[in-house]
């Protein structure tokens, strides 16, 4: 197996993860979200509170979902240019110098 097969098997492998992370942070977010809007219907100081706790957690939940999607976006990019040979062009190039 070429070093750029064993990258490209490699960069699958991330991808796949951060979509799993990225769907448990939507899935966990959405969940961030209900909570609050359920908990923010009492009208008691400690419970409102935790209701803006969920929410900014939803919120940095919806964050992280957002930053999973990016990477995912990033690693398609780098296999697709391995496919096209860029990286395998570049490289030769380095080693010539």
């Amino acid at each position: 197996m070429s070093k750029y097969q064993d990258l490209k098997n490699t960069l699958s492998y991330i991808h796949s993860e951060l979509n799993r992370v990225e769907t448990m942070a939507g899935t966990l977010s959405s969940i961030e979200r209900d909570h609050y809007n359920r908990l923010a219907n009492f009208d008691h100081r400690e419970i409102l509170d935790i209701a803006v706790e969920e929410q900014i957690a939803a919120r940095q939940l919806g964050t992280m979902k957002h930053m999973c999607l990016a990477m995912a976006e990033k690693i398609e990019e780098i296999k697709n240019a391995i496919d096209r040979g860029e990286l395998v062009e570049g490289t030769h190039r380095d080693e010539a110098h």
